[in-house]
């Protein structure tokens, strides 16, 4: 028995409790199992990350073998040609731009939205002007939300051709020329004309100008490990899975 109404409401409060966690837990479950049946072609798909927040948006499904990982990566970077201006503020890289069947940045915001739900794995795919094609993979990749800054919270263990270019980067902000988070006295941002997790300010920026393969500044496409600093690539791709 019940000996008063708040003892009544609380434990029924708790009960909703309980069941919302529990109706939660079963639709993200089912989510995940759909999309484990999505059709094996690339193109644009509709998810939502958390039903509980009902909130869904587009993503490119990237079906392609990936160097041997195999298909259905989220892609959230993807440059070719240098069409669309990565040198963004804070609220459009927070927000995204571009068209997803072209070159664009999914948004911040998406991101963790993705990422947060589970772990998730990360494949960084580069190409040169050359025509070499090296990729960069990590196990577990988590960043924050708007109020941390979407600062690298784990990045796993790296794997790949390209080198190590990224996990230096983990522990660090998101910064723009607008919104100045890293750890060095001058603006990373501005100096490369780009967007990034910078500290001191990188061993990789994939957000930098469209330039072609030898430069004499940094700022350029970069992944120090694999072309070095004075080098923009040619396209990148930067996407993530659940793990399984």
């Amino acid at each position: 028995m019940f000996n008063t109404t708040q003892q009544l409401m609380e434990k029924l409060s708790q009960q909703l409790q309980t069941a919302s966690k529990s109706t939660e837990q079963r639709l993200t479950d089912l989510e995940h199992r759909l999309l484990d049946q999505l059709p094996e072609q690339s193109g644009v798909y509709f998810m939502q990350p958390d039903p509980a927040k009902n909130a869904s948006f587009e993503v490119l499904r990237d079906w392609t073998n990936n160097h041997g990982f195999g298909g259905n990566w989220i892609v959230f970077q993807r440059r070719f040609n240098g069409s669309v201006n990565f040198y963004r503020n804070w609220t459009e890289y927070r927000q995204g731009f571009g068209e997803l069947h072209g070159e664009h940045w999914l948004g911040l915001d998406k991101l963790h939205a993705i990422v947060s739900t589970r772990q998730h794995e990360l494949l960084i795919v580069l190409e040169d002007f050359d025509g070499v094609v090296a990729y960069a993979h990590y196990d577990d990749f988590k960043i924050g939300n708007e109020s941390e800054k979407y600062v690298i919270k784990s990045v796993g263990q790296y794997s790949g051709t390209a080198g190590d270019s990224f996990s230096p980067h983990k522990d660090e902000a998101f910064s723009t020329h607008d919104q100045d988070n890293d750890k060095h006295k001058t603006n990373c941002a501005e100096w490369v004309r780009g967007a990034w997790w910078f500290y001191k300010c990188h061993q990789s920026h994939l957000n930098g100008e469209y330039l072609r393969g030898k430069i004499d500044k940094q700022e350029g496409i970069m992944w120090f490990r694999f072309r070095g600093s004075y080098y923009s690539l040619k396209s990148t791709k930067m996407m993530v899975r659940p793990v399984a």
